[in-house]
């Protein structure tokens, strides 16, 4: 891309001929000039094909034929540091006898003692939620 930022135009003759289906016959130093300008990192290759009256799959045939492909600027993505602990204990066994959770829903306030059966907590919290205006 030039430095003021413009999508590059050719300012020569680009068709040699163009037959009686419409066909356009490009000029090899058209072709030669858009691949090399296709092939500059963070050109837009529909842009670059619009701005020069070409077909943008032409323009990419052109680009795969002639040889490397675009110039591509990749970030490599760094690797984070990971470590490995162990499972951690569950809330149950940390909890100290007689400890007691508090929950409000729906205005209502809930006690859960250690050992409360998962399921019947579960069903008590769905039903309250439902009378939730």
């Amino acid at each position: 891309m030039q430095a003021c930022g413009h999508t590059p135009i050719w300012s020569g003759q680009r068709v040699l001929r163009t037959n009686a289906r419409g066909r356009h016959t490009y000029l090899a130093e058209f072709k030669h000039w858009i691949v090399e300008q296709a092939r500059q990192p963070g050109m837009s290759l529909a842009g670059l094909a619009m701005s020069n009256q070409v077909n943008a799959n032409q323009l990419r045939r052109w680009v795969q034929l002639h040889g490397t492909p675009r110039k591509v600027t990749a970030t490599v993505p760094s690797l984070l540091p990971v470590t490995v602990a162990a499972a951690p204990t569950p809330m149950a066994t940390m909890a100290t006898p007689g400890a007691v959770v508090e929950i409000e829903v729906s205005g209502a306030l809930v006690r859960v003692h250690v050992g409360v059966d998962p399921g019947t907590l579960r069903t008590v919290l769905h039903c309250l939620r439902g009378t939730a205006t």
